[in-house]
């Protein structure tokens, strides 16, 4: 579900050290659920393309711990300007991946927020990236498919629109969308194209190949020690 941070003044930033605490908490609970030594992998994309879903498909394949970006939002930047969310979210996320370059699933559309350069900052410490959206057909073909969707089951986007608002989504999606998937082909990075008039079966097909493309590369990072050091040379 795409953010909705509440109406008011921006608040105060987290400082360093908050940000470094709050990390440390996390990584105390990553330590526990011991996840494999498989390279860590980000799933990002387009609102109401299946992320959530292929996310928990590809963590119960693979053992991967999965993150939500949403926890990290809710953690640390509620309330900030654009500014301050864009400055927290960077420091936030290269810590927590140079720490955990192995062993983590993070799954959420803010992995693709302005200015867009974690993806390919990770990509080039050997962590996966992935993207999934649809491009093609018709809008009032993507707003019939979201209609049949909601008709049948639990989707948050009953909170963001009526089914007379439906059509505006299914547009947002479709140009989100391709502007993910313009990014993807400029870095050379794998982006999945769905038919959202088959979404259940899309959704395990999308699954089904990131699994396979995570074990077809198993030592793709660097151990955390190597990654904090890679990064300083």
């Amino acid at each position: 579900m795409p953010p909705t941070d509440p109406p008011h003044s921006p608040a105060v930033p987290p400082d360093r050290a908050r940000i470094r605490n709050w990390l440390e908490g996390l990584s105390e609970r990553i330590a526990l659920a011991r996840p494999p030594d498989l390279p860590t992998t980000l799933i990002s994309g387009a609102i109401r393309c299946g992320k959530t879903r292929v996310a928990r498909q590809v963590t119960a394949a693979t053992g991967l711990m999965r993150l939500e970006t949403d926890e990290i939002r809710n953690a640390l930047t509620l309330g900030l300007s654009e500014a301050d969310k864009r400055r927290v979210v960077k420091y936030a996320y290269h810590r927590l991946l140079l720490r955990h370059p192995r062993g983590l699933l993070i799954d959420g559309t803010a992995l693709m927020d302005a200015p867009c350069e974690l993806p390919l900052w990770a990509h080039r410490r050997g962590m996966r990236f992935f993207a999934i959206g649809y491009t093609q057909g018709r809008v009032a073909d993507k707003a019939r498919d979201l209609r049949a969707f909601r008709a049948a089951n639990r989707c948050w986007t009953h909170k963001l629109t009526d089914d007379a608002g439906v059509p505006r989504l299914a547009r947002q999606i479709i140009q989100r969308s391709k502007e993910v998937r313009a990014f993807c082909a400029d870095h050379e990075l794998p982006f999945f194209e769905l038919d959202s008039g088959r979404f259940e079966a899309e959704r395990d097909r999308v699954a089904d190949e990131i699994i396979r493309a995570i074990r077809a590369h198993p030592q793709a990072a660097p151990s955390g020690l190597m990654a904090r050091l890679a990064f300083w040379r």
